[in-house]
């Protein structure tokens, strides 16, 4: 969870920068036309997209965004042991067969609600945004050869809904630059990332790793846009 509070703080500072600019552009566009790039983190990991979004008139916009993340799991951050001053990040670690090689390949489409597009004058604009779409979860087995993960990948399909708000601050006449922060329901209708080995029949099953079903939670994104 460090992690989240750590990308918080660096995208306070960048965005506190942003709207401290003496020069203001106007956000009242009702044919406006972006297009950009995404950097995501979410409690499953992280990833870039690409969206583009157009104004259906000055305070509502349609988008689509294709998304790709790498997802990780609970032991897949390398570990600093304070004792020994030893970090956890050697080749054994990120090949070891417990590691997870998820990815997720999303399509959304959504609608974005720009607030107050008529009250404020400045360069930036809250909005709330939903969207919704197919993903794809490309699983390769949680093995250390690569070509036996390559000849071996399966697909799992699934609905994603993903809903929250944000700012927009638009950093030049042609140009934005984007926070959103909100929660992204995926579940998948078996469990996927399922490790290679499985403990021994009789075991308490619960004590031990056997896949997931649900990826949902928390997911903040960061766009840079231009304007068409």
């Amino acid at each position: 969870m460090k992690r989240f509070f750590y990308i918080l703080f660096s995208l306070f500072i960048v965005f506190n920068q942003a709207s401290s600019s003496q020069k203001k552009y106007g956000i009242d566009d009702p044919s406006a036309r972006y297009g950009g790039l995404a950097l995501i983190q979410s409690n499953n990991g992280g990833g870039i997209g690409g969206f583009y979004e157009f104004a259906l008139n000055s305070a509502n916009h349609l988008t689509a965004n294709l998304n790709f993340v790498f997802v990780k799991g609970d032991n897949d951050y390398p570990l600093y042991d304070p004792y020994t001053s030893y970090y956890y990040n050697t080749s054994y670690y990120y090949e070891r067969e417990n590691k997870t090689r998820l990815n997720f390949l999303s399509l959304h489409i959504g609608y974005k609600r720009l607030l107050f597009t008529n009250q404020i004058a400045n360069n930036f604009r809250p909005f709330l945004y939903f969207n919704a779409g197919p993903v794809a979860a490309i699983d390769p087995p949680n093995v250390s050869d690569w070509s036996t993960r390559m000849k071996n990948i399966k697909y799992f399909y699934a609905g994603s809904i993903n809903a929250g708000g944000g700012i927009d601050f638009i950093t030049a006449p042609r140009s934005l630059i984007s926070l959103f922060i909100g929660y992204d329901y995926i579940h998948f209708g078996e469990k996927i990332d399922i490790p290679s080995e499985l403990p021994p029949p009789g075991e308490d099953l619960s004590k031990y790793y056997t896949g997931k079903q649900d990826f949902s939670g928390l997911v903040i994104k960061i766009s840079f846009g231009r304007k068409f």
